[in-house]
């Protein structure tokens, strides 16, 4: 499997066998980023997942070839690929509008798990439900921006037994400054990544054969063009 980021909380997953992408939270020219996914990586399209309606992660109209849209909770095979989704905790207060949904997806043999806009802690039932997962989607955010703390987001990781841990949701090069955080590297610092230490990938290839026996980070670069 070959996974790129396309931006904010968006990654294409690419099978290497069949060629075919399923595209995570796309977003479109409505939400506000001041840019847009690169037309390259939006090709062969056959799904999309959305973790929660919002502008910035929920955009499918824009790809073409009319992909099957993935938005609730479940378990599902759709041409290859295997999707279980599991909704995630609330934050305190907040209104069911602002659900969020965690999805775990099967490609290659191998598993990818999209948190969302995750705010709590998974529980024991909804880990057993979604993992396990080789490569773990988190945001980097933590607390302050309302979301899962850095800590939790490594224990979460563990607790699927993900061999990679990829932060998202931080501003690409590009994004208004509005957006938040504006790097990673607050959420680095916590797992203990020194700062300049990783060197971002425009492409990430896993694969059974390589990946590795503990739990690790990796950067990607925004597969993005500004508008």
């Amino acid at each position: 499997m070959d996974i790129y980021w396309l931006g904010h909380a968006s990654f294409r997953l690419r099978s290497a066998t069949t060629g075919l992408s399923i595209v995570t939270d796309p977003y479109g020219a409505n939400a506000g980023l001041g840019m847009q996914i690169d037309p390259r990586q939006i090709v062969d399209v056959v799904a999309v997942t959305v973790s929660h309606d919002d502008p910035m992660h929920n955009n499918p109209t824009d790809l073409s070839g009319g992909p099957r849209v993935f938005d609730t909770p479940g378990e599902y095979e759709f041409q290859g690929i295997t999707i279980r989704a599991v909704m995630t905790a609330l934050p305190d207060g907040a209104a069911r509008s602002r659900r969020n949904v965690a999805y775990t997806i099967a490609v290659d043999g191998i598993s990818v798990c999209h948190l969302g806009n995750i705010a709590k802690p998974l529980t024991a039932q909804q880990i057993d439900l979604i993992g396990p997962a080789d490569v773990v989607l988190a945001p980097a955010g933590g607390e302050e921006h309302n979301l899962l703390s850095h800590r939790a987001v490594n224990q979460t990781a563990q607790q699927l037994d993900a061999h990679w841990l990829v932060p998202m949701h931080y501003r690409a090069p590009g994004e208004p400054s509005e957006i938040m955080p504006a790097d990673p590297n607050a959420f680095l610092r916590e797992l203990g990544v020194a700062d300049g230490s990783l060197q971002p990938q425009a492409r990430m290839q896993v694969t059974r054969n390589n990946l590795p026996a503990s739990l690790q980070v990796g950067l990607l670069t925004p597969q993005i063009r500004s508008r």
